[in-house]
């Protein structure tokens, strides 16, 4: 009898152990796909236009994530603490609730850069919404109930998100930025060559296609224009929102380090080549580690 309670308690034991190593597991996986989605566009390869709004939700995910880790903790606290133990409907709700808000944020993140892409991530929503709130119905009557293991998602996988994204991206960031000049050196040197061969730079390369490729999943193409004596050749960066909100960087390459960026074509339009010094578009410019090349930040 005795041997057949201990085996059944070791059984009981192994299943526990099981279910706490498949919830690590996913745990991971959640916060690996996370960090994927988060350096997508900072990654080589084919450029992807869903690339800079995906990681731009798994970026403010970042941020506002933070807001379900204090109801994580205490609806973990709730299979610990007497008092709540009767009260994991409310905290489940709650944290429902605040799962909602987080998700809202994202989807108009999404909605903003893609209005397929963001009605898809709302109808994902309220999909789960409609799986979970049977679920947490059977709460309410539960005094003794273990602690979901929702809750302890709630509170490790946002923490663990933000973590990596302050520790990786803007290393990734840097990586894509430089991944891009390095492929441009064959543009460059092409161009170069127009030159001796014509006296002169092209007026333009606009074309149905664009043969240089960054080879940066987030950057779409270089772009070329006349500059007095020289051109300027520039691409659009992806950016770290968590460190700079709000901005967009373009990388500038100017051989003879005149390198400008402007906010609007009207100001082209309307203003001198003096005006457009004092009045310049962009907030900070910095040198990049390869020569004749800067970055600027616009707002």
């Amino acid at each position: 009898m005795f041997g057949g309670q201990e085996d059944g308690n070791v059984g009981r034991g192994a299943t526990v152990t099981g279910r706490m190593w498949t919830h690590c597991l996913g745990m991971t996986a959640a916060i690996a796909g996370i960090i994927l989605g988060t350096l997508l566009p900072f990654l080589p390869g084919r450029y992807d236009s869903l690339a800079v709004p995906v990681s731009g939700m798994a970026q403010i995910f970042g941020t506002v994530g933070l807001l379900l880790v204090p109801v994580g903790a205490l609806w973990v606290a709730s299979g610990y603490w007497s008092r709540l133990a009767g009260k994991q409907y409310g905290i489940a709700i709650t944290a429902l609730i605040a799962s909602s808000f987080v998700w809202l944020i994202v989807s108009l993140s999404a909605l903003m850069s893609s209005l397929l892409l963001g009605l898809g991530v709302i109808g994902l929503w309220i999909y789960v919404v409609a799986r979970v709130l049977p679920r947490l119905k059977l709460l309410k009557s539960a005094t003794t109930q273990p602690t979901s293991a929702v809750a302890f998602y709630l509170l490790f996988v946002p923490v663990a998100v933000v973590l990596l994204q302050l520790a990786v991206v803007g290393s990734a960031v840097e990586f894509s930025r430089n991944r891009a000049i390095t492929n441009s050196a064959e543009l460059i040197r092409e161009i170069e060559e127009y030159r001796n061969a014509n006296g002169h730079y092209p007026k333009s390369l606009l074309a149905e296609h664009q043969d240089y490729q960054p080879s940066v999943i987030g950057i779409n193409q270089y772009y070329y224009e006349p500059s007095g004596d020289a051109y300027n050749l520039f691409f659009e960066q992806p950016t770290f929102l968590l460190a700079n909100p709000g901005t967009r960087e373009f990388v500038v390459y100017n051989k003879r380090d005149q390198q400008t960026m402007i906010a609007h074509d009207s100001d082209i339009l309307r203003w001198t080549p003096e005006q457009l010094q004092q009045r310049r578009g962009w907030y900070a410019v910095h040198d990049t580690s390869r020569p004749h090349w800067k970055y600027f930040w616009l707002d």
